[in-house]
């Protein structure tokens, strides 16, 4: 299989996606909805009706996870995408049948495929993960002229566990 080639320049909505995805998922995803619902729900029902101190705790609580917690991401990417050096200039990326290596200016790493732990796809970006927190971000804008190429190299090397289902 020929080599690919394809540069990324990660934006602050791209690191916010990647962070949105990665909080917001799992029992994490079904606790917070419980929470934010069971405040929503205690406030409906008029518990604290008459407290102004339990009202506005419920809103807090029912705003944590639904206002509060994006917002956050979204600084937090923000401040990640300003301030870290690696992030100002394109990152260049090259998958063959050995691997997936990243260069950006001269410094460069190369990892196998085996060293992929997961691949997940969503409507923007493809995230290639290297460890459980630790992921390529190639928002799917980036990529568009070879993501059918960069799938096929998913589809050769790594398993169906590892591609992820939807992966397509």
């Amino acid at each position: 299989m020929k080599e690919v080639k394809f540069s990324v320049q990660i934006t602050v909505k791209d690191m916010f996606a990647f962070l949105i995805h990665h909080s917001y998922r799992g029992v994490s995803l079904i606790a917070d909805a419980i929470v934010t619902f069971g405040a929503i729900g205690m406030l409906l029902a008029g518990f604290g009706k008459g407290d102004p101190v339990k009202t506005v705790a419920l809103i807090l609580v029912a705003l944590l996870f639904t206002v509060v917690h994006p917002l956050q991401l979204y600084n937090r990417a923000r401040k990640q995408v300003k301030n870290n050096e690696v992030f100002k200039l394109p990152l260049d990326y090259v998958l063959t049948d050995e691997g997936i290596t990243l260069s950006q200016g001269e410094q460069s790493q190369s990892i196998t495929w085996g060293d992929v732990y997961q691949v997940k796809e969503y409507k923007f970006q493809i995230l290639v993960y290297t460890g459980r927190v630790y992921a390529f971000v190639w928002p799917k804008r980036e990529i568009a002229e070879c993501e059918a190429e960069v799938k096929k190299f998913f589809k050769k090397y790594l398993s169906e566990k590892v591609a992820g289902k939807s992966v397509k």
